[in-house]
């Protein structure tokens, strides 16, 4: 009885354990701009620039704190195993009782409080700002191209999924069309009107149709499991609609590209840094610049810990240098040098973003051009398919043409798959390449 009541109990967890794995391992269908909300949440590299950004605001506080006063408290306590001899001043030669030296104290506290205040710093403190407010639109540009990136290879993992639920359609489509002719191949050889090679030949084309299934199938898991890395969250599976609507491509090539050189993150990084490398400049070329601060301290010191007779002093100091040794005029040279590289980088860049423009437009008008054709070339497979099947199913055919109409509608629908999913990656790529890509996502950043 125990015993029977053991094994209930078993059962009943492993079937409680078996629904809460299938509810866990269950399909989760999100849009691009969900899939995009969640990216933004949980990408780590995204989570990492945004940190670089609150980094970049410290530096930039800190540098603006170069004319705030510092204070230091400095205090010692020393003990001596004995008081030092030193001279009595109540010594007298008439007093045969009082000694020359006498023994001091044997302990001595010694306390210091100094304020230093900079009056001027030539310059340094604002150019140092300078240098690092441009360090903070430098992170925000680097997130910005982080962020773009991400956007870019979601799109391209989201339709990556789009894609391969495509193919487990087409290969199911093809295994439904393999066996409906397997089915008419099996009638038509138990009536003595078909060959058994063309039973075999079906049985044939049948585990090839599976085996293309699982395949397909196959890709598909993998598709999503690359999407879920991407997510943050690998353990879920994503299954993924197609978007209602397509951005508007912009085809003309000049304005493509003006619109690139004027968004593209790299080109205004290269143009941040110009212009820090001209602070730096202003900086270092120019070493003989005044100092001038404020100084104060009170100092007290005893054998005991009194505060009340102490002295103080006030220093008003200034300073300037009146030779480098010349560096100055060597780090100004390299910043020339430096200048001079990124001007080289910037035109390499333009010319790199402008053939990438015209590169992925012509491939966005091609994929279009494939889509037409594609089409045609289903509808044509599609009504071969269906007059070969009516030739066999009226014994003008042979089995050999049904299977190669099956193969050829089944290879147009796959051609035409892949020609839409060429132009959507194109016409995302072309937002990508222009710098714009982040504006499709603006409701969710």
């Amino acid at each position: 009885m125990h015993k029977s009541k053991f094994l209930v109990l078993i059962s009943a967890l492993l079937i409680i354990t078996f629904f809460s794995l299938s509810a866990t391992a269950e399909e989760m269908e999100i849009s691009l701009t969900e899939a995009a909300e969640i990216l933004l949440e949980n990408n780590r590299q995204l989570q990492n620039s945004r940190q670089n950004i609150e980094k970049a605001e410290k530096d930039v506080d800190l540098s603006g704190r170069g004319y705030y006063p510092t204070a230091n408290l400095q205090t010692s306590y020393t003990k001596m195993e004995s008081g030092q001899m030193t001279f009595n001043p109540d010594f007298s030669f008439t007093n045969p009782n009082s000694e020359l030296f006498v023994e001091g104290p044997d302990e001595n506290y010694r306390t210091s409080l100094s304020l230093n205040q900079p009056l001027y710093l030539g310059g340094r403190v604002r150019i140092g700002k300078d240098i690092s407010e441009l360090g903070l639109e430098m992170s925000r540009i680097e997130y910005q191209k982080q962020l773009d990136q991400s956007l870019f290879n979601l799109v391209q993992s989201y339709y990556g999924v789009l894609q391969a639920q495509g193919m487990v359609e087409i290969r199911q489509n093809a295994l439904d069309v393999v066996n409906e002719h397997l089915r008419i191949v099996k009638v038509n050889n138990e009536a003595g009107t078909s060959l058994r090679q063309d039973l075999l030949q079906t049985q044939i084309e049948q585990r090839k149709a599976e085996k293309d299934l699982i395949a397909a199938e196959n890709q598909l898991q993998i598709a999503r499991k690359r999407l879920a890395q991407l997510l943050g969250d690998s353990s879920q599976s994503y299954a993924v609609s197609t978007p209602e609507k397509n951005p508007d491509p912009e085809t003309e090539l000049d304005k493509l590209i003006n619109i690139a050189l004027e968004n593209r993150a790299e080109l205004r990084s290269l143009n941040i840094n110009q212009k820090m490398i001209e602070k730096q400049k202003e900086l270092e070329g120019n070493p003989y610049r005044p100092q001038i601060s404020l100084n104060g301290s009170y100092n007290w010191q005893g054998s005991e810990l009194d505060f009340s007779d102490g002295s103080w002093n006030l220093t008003l100091s200034g300073s300037i240098p009146l030779y480098d040794g010349g560096k100055a005029n060597l780090n100004e040279e390299k910043k020339e040098i430096e200048a001079s590289n990124l001007q080289n980088s910037k035109v390499d860049l333009e010319e790199s973003i402008k053939i990438e423009i015209e590169d992925t437009l012509l491939s966005l008008k091609h994929s279009e051009e494939m889509i037409e054709l594609e089409q045609l070339s289903l509808e044509n497979a599609e009504e071969n398919l269906e007059l070969t099947n009516k030739s066999y199913q009226a014994g003008i055919g042979t089995n050999i043409d049904v299977i190669n109409a099956q193969t050829s509608y089944e290879q147009a629908q796959i051609s035409l798959l892949q020609a839409e999913y060429n132009y959507e990656i194109n016409l995302y790529k072309l937002l990508y390449n222009t710098g714009r890509i982040s504006e499709l996502f603006k409701d969710v950043i």
